[in-house]
């Protein structure tokens, strides 16, 4: 929760002062999540920028059409630049993935990475649970001999 709360500082600041295996992962969960959100964050101002040019100047949206079912929809036919109903200030003809601009890219690029991170954390961390229980099980909690301190004998060890 703090490293996802104050971001990329908590992130930093619970991995390094990290004592266990929860707060390891936990962090490193925190940090996926954070990166998830910039994505976001990248994605929702990139489509701040579409505008309609020729309704109400800068910073206005489309307004929706009266049908929506009586617009062609072909993706294969660029968009031109005084087209009103376009809805974006596009000086060159834009189709299929060439309308993606590089911050969408990039914002894309952050989720996944983010949910990367996330995924793997919260992998380890099971991993590390399910050896934890592995360990605890084994009455000799893995080593061929039980660990005797000095001067006690192995039958009265715990």
């Amino acid at each position: 929760m703090i490293s996802m709360s104050f971001q990329l500082v908590g992130f930093l600041l619970t991995y390094l002062l990290h004592t266990t295996h929860a707060a390891k992962n936990g962090s490193k969960a925190g940090l996926g999540i954070t990166l998830i959100q910039y994505g976001f964050t990248l994605k929702g101002a990139g489509l701040a920028g579409i505008t309609n040019p020729g309704a109400g100047g800068e910073g206005s949206f489309v307004p929706p059409p009266n049908d929506p079912n009586s617009h062609d929809f072909d993706p294969n036919a660029p968009i031109q630049s005084g087209d009103p109903s376009a809805g974006f200030d596009a000086g060159t003809p834009t189709t299929g993935l060439g309308a993606m601009q590089t911050s969408d890219w990039f914002a894309y690029a952050l989720m996944i990475v983010g949910w990367f991170v996330l995924i793997k954390a919260g992998s380890e961390y099971f991993k590390a649970r399910r050896h934890e229980q592995l360990v605890l099980q084994s009455p000799s909690r893995g080593l061929n001999q039980p660990v005797v301190a000095e001067g006690e004998h192995p039958e009265t060890t715990v």
